[in-house]
């Protein structure tokens, strides 16, 4: 039953995601609209989480035990969910660069990474990577921060 509940919250957390990125402005002619990430991120997290509840529905009527994991998944989806909205509206309040660098450590600490050498790096190594690949390669529109931004102080 456990994994069918988290499933099933993974996918209303999906849904509330499709419609916060369903609230980004359209882009101009010619340029690419900023909420095409976090719509197929969020579309990734519905196929996935309806599959995790489908999957636990077909071994509870199998007659399986639905295997629980010790950890807590829907209270590690839960948080996630909450340092994502965090981190996206410190976007709007800070640009993209600290956000992200404070964001990062967090999440990768999350997921299971521990060195304090990795965590320390990917302040620095995520927000030059992100950078690079969205805003120099794909061309997107970096978010500047409205309180403040870092990218705006570094540039003068």
């Amino acid at each position: 039953m456990r994994t069918v509940t988290e499933g099933l919250c993974l996918t209303v957390i999906a849904a509330l995601a499709i419609w916060g990125a369903l609230q980004v402005p359209a882009a101009s002619p010619g340029d690419t609209w900023a909420g095409i990430v976090p719509m197929g991120a969020a579309l990734a997290l519905l196929v996935i989480g309806l599959w995790i509840a489908v999957g636990g529905l077909r071994r509870q009527t199998a007659g399986g035990e639905a295997t629980a994991t010790p950890s807590g998944g829907a209270l590690h989806v839960v948080v996630l969910f909450v340092v994502a909205l965090l981190y996206q509206q410190s976007l709007r309040w800070f640009g993209y660069i600290l956000p992200t660098a404070i964001a990062a450590p967090v999440v990768l600490s999350m997921f299971g990474v521990r060195s304090p050498t990795g965590l320390a790096l990917s302040v620095v190594l995520c927000p030059l990577a992100f950078y690079l690949i969205f805003f120099v390669a794909l061309g997107v529109f970096p978010p500047y921060g409205e309180v403040f931004d870092l990218m705006q102080a570094i540039r003068g």
